[in-house]
């Protein structure tokens, strides 16, 4: 890692390790929406009326399969993607469940599937935030932040995004010692100490891959057992800087008098005591939430905010569909939203032909 680079990250966001931070003429951004950069950038992108035959909002495994499938059938389509393409698939360092893969990493994978939906003419454009849908007679007006796009049909495929603790100090660490993503952050704590909070397959599967180049993982568990798949849990017991922590609570962040973090405060479910945890910085894995703000009003949704759909990926409103992480009954794998995306272009089908 290269250490007077994390030295000008941190002293651009006070202290905080946010990634990615850019330099563009020497005024910092950080985390910055594609949408800002493109201003800055003087990227000019010329407005359009072209009718497509689908829009597929996020450009995940499950939106990036729809588009396969779709241009497949002959059916224009258009993908609009918020940040980068990939979604939470290309965060993740190594995948051993996809079918055909042994391993692979999550970047590389989600390039094949880009390479492979643009191979069939699929259009992708990155740093469009949508923010509205209208339907209009038999097509729909979608919104972004920049833009104004038309088509026959609309694929919500927006995916989740990582679920907070909402504990003290919780917001404050954010970026400077608390995170929610290992690949992205991970090289930070090289030689250090870290916690991953959490007890399933996305918190072992992090948790190892740390173990690889940090000096102890000490993985927090709320519960009695880890809930994981028996391959990540076949692992632990060989790997020996893992170390568990079962039935406890977390608390608080707790920081010291130059405000980074310090320790995580946890209690313990059966006998009460507390205690707190020292690390370097800690890494929370505890579940997703669906990124469907933006729709709210739109299509129906159940009470955790996940898009209800019937039959083939169909919402509420004829002619939406939706996939992926963001719809209720999905399973966060990535072989899972690449079928859904299959279910949803088979709902096209039905509705375009």
């Amino acid at each position: 890692i290269d250490k007077s680079a994390t030295a000008l990250v941190e002293k651009i966001n006070n202290g905080k390790r946010i990634i990615p931070t850019i330099l563009i003429n020497d005024k910092p951004y950080t985390n910055p929406e594609n949408s800002v950069l493109k201003e800055v950038l003087n990227i000019d992108e010329t407005k359009e009326e072209k009718l497509y035959d689908s829009i597929i909002i996020g450009g995940g495994a499950a939106g990036l399969t729809t588009a396969i499938y779709a241009q497949r059938d002959r059916f224009d389509t258009l993908i609009l993607e918020k940040k980068t393409i990939g979604g939470n698939a290309f965060l993740t360092e190594k995948i051993e469940n996809y079918p055909g893969f042994t391993s692979i990493s999550g970047p590389e994978l989600m390039d094949k599937m880009e390479e492979q939906a643009k191979t069939y003419g699929a259009t992708i454009k990155t740093g469009e935030e949508v923010v509205d849908i209208q339907k209009e007679h038999d097509h729909f007006t979608i919104q972004t932040k920049t833009n104004k796009y038309i088509s026959r049909s609309v694929v919500i495929s927006t995916g989740s995004t990582y679920k907070r603790l909402n504990i003290p100090g919780e917001g404050e660490l954010i970026g400077s010692g608390v995170h929610f993503c290992a690949t992205c952050d991970g090289a930070f704590y090289r030689d250090r100490e870290v916690i991953v909070i959490g007890g399933g397959n996305s918190a072992l599967e992090e948790g190892i891959f740390l173990s690889g180049f940090t000096k102890n993982v000490k993985i927090i568990n709320k519960n009695a057992a880890f809930t994981a798949s028996k391959t990540y849990l076949d692992k632990l017991p060989d790997i020996k800087n893992v170390h568990p922590y079962y039935n406890k609570e977390s608390l608080e962040f707790k920081m010291d008098e130059q405000g980074k973090f310090a320790g995580l405060l946890v209690r313990d479910r059966v006998t009460g005591e507390e205690e707190l945890i020292t690390a370097d910085g800690v890494f929370i894995f505890i579940g997703l939430v669906p990124n469907n703000q933006s729709f709210k009003g739109i299509v129906d949704m159940n009470d955790e905010g996940f898009i209800t759909t019937t039959g083939l990926a169909a919402t509420s409103v004829e002619g939406i569909f939706a996939a992926g992480d963001n719809r209720e009954g999905a399973i966060a794998q990535v072989a899972a939203a690449t079928g859904e995306g299959v279910l949803a272009s088979y709902g096209l089908r039905e509705y375009l032909k």
